[in-house]
């Protein structure tokens, strides 16, 4: 036994080395394509929040363009208001009136600063998701090399 076991311990041990090289090799593969597909997910989410951000972008200029049209509307109150006190020679305003257009133009600025405020947040979020990605393709760049 003991003639028979020094005769086929190398080739076993061969056998055995060739054995592991192959499993840790699938299993290599199978973890490289897990992660493949991981960063693919995520990618298409990156796509996904950069097309909102555009999305958001074009609401900015919408908000922007409004913002103009209250100024001006604001403006137009203002001017008929000094119009109406210099013909009819009264020092007295509809308060009310005022406070409307007041309370719609401070709704106005109060849209605009939710919306940059989330805009803000949706920008941190991309950018942590970039910095995670970087990351992730760190280690898959010097296990490729």
């Amino acid at each position: 036994m003991g003639v028979w076991l020094k005769a086929w311990s190398p080739p076993l041990a061969a056998l055995l080395v060739v054995l592991s090289v192959i499993y840790t090799g699938m299993t290599m593969r199978t973890h490289t394509e897990s992660i493949q597909r991981r960063l693919t997910t995520v990618e298409k989410h990156m796509d996904a929040i950069r097309n909102a951000l555009e999305g958001h972008q074009g609401v900015i200029v919408r908000i922007a363009t409004l913002d103009v049209r209250m100024g001006e509307k604001l403006q137009n109150l203002i001017a008929q208001r000094d119009n109406y006190l210099e013909q009819s020679g009264q020092e007295w305003f509809n308060i009310q009136e005022m406070r409307d257009a007041f309370q719609a133009l401070k709704s106005n600025v109060d849209t605009i600063l939710n919306v940059t405020q989330r805009i803000e947040y949706i920008e941190e979020t991309l950018l942590d998701m970039q910095g995670s990605i970087e990351e992730m393709k760190k280690p898959q760049n010097k296990a490729s090399q």
